[in-house]
């Protein structure tokens, strides 16, 4: 991840947020690997102790040397992450709206996060991208905010917590199975 996202004016955010995409485009067009969006903003007002727990979980969850983290306005923070799939992008999603969760026991902090993924091609424009990933949060505060929305949800993120069973020991024997390793978000 890029250095703390520091406040920009209106003008320098969105000319870094706009290079930002367009490197990250310009690699998954080339590569056809899948660009994530993730769009991270406060419910309530912005206070330093909720911009200093969000820049931390965003440290912590967007780290890989690609990932590049734009702060886009006082109370909003985009994540631009390349090669991600959907199923790991709601997970960082859901893993930042987690984040501020234990840390603020107050409820003050919460945050609400929109997902949105594409492989890059010639038939569409990086602004399409952000469009999807700004109507995913704007679904998630809609929706009474401290969620994530958009992306590919993980099983285990909607099902109950269950006692470990005989696939789960399986599992421990013979190793991740292929859903665990697809969910699972590699670094660089």
């Amino acid at each position: 991840m890029s250095a703390d996202p520091a406040p920009l004016s209106a003008l320098e955010a969105q000319s870094q947020l706009k290079e930002a995409l367009r490197k990250a485009w310009d690699r998954g067009s080339a590569e056809s690997t899948p660009l994530a969006l993730v769009l991270v903003g406060f419910d309530k007002s912005e206070t330093a102790e909720g911009t200093d727990i969000l820049q931390r979980a965003l440290r912590v969850h967007c780290a890989r040397t690609h990932d590049e983290v734009v702060r886009r306005s006082n109370d909003q923070y985009v994540a631009v992450l390349p090669d991600t799939s959907p199923a790991g992008a709601r997970l960082i999603g859901d893993r930042l709206v987690e984040a501020m969760r234990l840390e603020d026991n107050g409820r003050a902090h919460r945050v609400s996060v929109g997902v949105a993924v594409v492989v890059p091609d010639d038939h569409r424009d990086p602004s399409d991208l952000l469009s999807r990933a700004e109507t995913s949060f704007d679904a998630a505060q809609s929706s009474g905010g401290d969620r994530c929305v958009g992306g590919q949800a993980s099983v285990s993120a909607k099902a109950p917590k269950t006692t470990p069973g005989a696939f789960s020991a399986l599992g421990k024997i013979f190793g991740k199975t292929k859903k665990e390793e697809e969910l699972r978000r590699g670094t660089d």
